[in-house]
């Protein structure tokens, strides 16, 4: 067989990532040509495809060294922010002695952690976000904010992001430790806010959990007039991943550029 030329093993490349859906490491594409195409040199297969994924055309690049077809990552995408919609949106009932039977959901709380965020000087600026609109399999905090030195600061320091991710429904901590966790790779502190319904157990269990892995623990009042937040366990200060602030900040970029703005 006669060895492939550049648009050949660029049509190569994207046959086998359209039989991967979820992805597939760069060193896994290049064993895979290899074996399908021997008489190829393998520095033509390298060089190929290092231009094919620095394109960006229609490949998208999900983690280190590992790459996906960009409309399986918009189908991803597209799961995630109806999943996440439709939890942020979801009316949960509450009892108020002044105003009877009412419900809140979570997104009722977004604007007022982030207020609560630059009040204690945990950040300089915060936003609601939410909603995915991030995209990304990691999901969206749903408040993000940043600690930057101000002007008359006599010691200057590298700015911190700060995330949270917030849950009306007492029944979802270990829903909000997870995706906490995982805002952990692009920000420097993050944090759970649970309601104070949440159950004894699942608050012990949330305790230790945090306290282990340096995830803030928050509560509140299912009341969005009064939300009365306070901090039971601290964050921990964290070294994030700088790939991964990157790509999370190309993705605000995209879809919220005015808060990106107002953040840095």
């Amino acid at each position: 067989m006669a060895k492939l030329n550049r648009k050949q093993i660029h049509d190569e490349v994207r046959h086998i990532l359209d039989q991967h859906p979820g992805g597939l490491r760069w060193a896994e594409v290049l064993k895979l040509i290899a074996a399908a195409h021997p008489e190829t040199p393998s520095n033509s297969v390298r060089g190929a495809t290092h231009l094919l994924f620095q394109s960006g055309d229609g490949i998208v690049k999900i983690a280190r060294g590992t790459y996906q077809l960009a409309k399986y990552a918009e189908a991803e995408a597209a799961d995630a922010v109806a999943q996440d919609e439709a939890v942020a949106a979801t009316a949960v009932p509450i009892d108020t002695p002044d105003r009877g039977a009412a419900s809140v959901s979570e997104q009722d709380f977004y604007a007022s952690f982030a207020e609560w965020l630059e009040e204690n000087d945990e950040v300089t600026v915060a936003g609601a976000l939410g909603g995915s609109s991030l995209g990304g399999k990691w999901g969206t905090p749903d408040v993000i904010g940043v600690l930057k030195p101000r002007a008359q600061d006599i010691f200057k320091f590298e700015p911190q992001i700060v995330t949270a991710e917030i849950k009306a429904t007492p029944v979802q901590p270990v829903v909000a430790f997870g995706q906490a966790v995982a805002y952990r790779l692009f920000s420097h502190k993050s944090y759970i806010v649970v309601p104070r319904t949440t159950s004894n157990d699942d608050m012990s269990r949330l305790k230790s959990l945090c306290s282990i892995h340096g995830v803030g623990l928050v509560v509140f009042t299912l009341d969005k007039d009064l939300p009365d937040y306070n901090v039971v366990v601290l964050p921990a200060i964290a070294s994030p991943d700088m790939f991964y602030v990157n790509n999370m900040l190309d993705r605000l970029k995209n879809s919220e550029p005015r808060l990106l703005n107002r953040l840095f």
